[in-house]
């Protein structure tokens, strides 16, 4: 298979592995102060408390539109183009790295968030927490899927699949 429909296929296999995972850490930590699924999903990050939650039927729509978007389609073409240029030999582990990347950039979001006092590093921790294992499992799901459908690991692999 090409690589835009490895990617896009690994992706879609991702975001469903994704929302599970989401859906599973919001049931486990209901209680809690914790909207995994519409913060990791919104600008909650970055706008506070009213955006935490998904209210209105539109606004729940828009989240999991963006959602399917992002992970489905935007982040695995990102990966499909550049999964040759990161560090590891199998898909699981280009996978790990990205999700990894991905992360970071969640995290620099959220430093921000403290920046301006809305958050305190201490209250953020077990978010930050889940956010790493839920963009880990993303990453190998997308890295692994990419592998199985492409039949290939990188452009810079000297043997060929016939």
């Amino acid at each position: 298979m090409e690589p835009v429909r490895s990617s896009l296929g690994g992706g879609i296999a991702a975001t469903f592995t994704l929302l599970l995972f989401l859906l599973v850490a919001d049931i486990l930590l209901a209680g809690t102060s914790l909207f995994v699924f519409a913060t990791f999903t919104s600008l909650c990050a970055v706008g506070g408390p009213p955006y935490c939650e998904l209210g209105t039927l539109t606004a729940t729509v828009i989240t999991f539109l963006w959602f399917g978007l992002l992970f489905a389609v935007a982040w695995p073409l990102l990966f499909g183009g550049f999964t040759w240029g990161l560090p590891g030999e199998s898909g699981l582990a280009h996978g790990a790295v990205f999700g990894l990347i991905l992360w970071s950039g969640h995290v620099v979001g959220d430093l921000l968030n403290i920046s301006v006092g809305n958050e305190t590093i201490a209250g953020d921790l077990p978010f930050l927490a889940v956010t790493l294992v839920a963009y880990l499992i993303y990453g190998v799901v997308l890295g692994g899927g990419y592998d199985y459908l492409a039949e290939h690991r990188t452009f810079l692999d000297t043997e060929q699949v016939v």
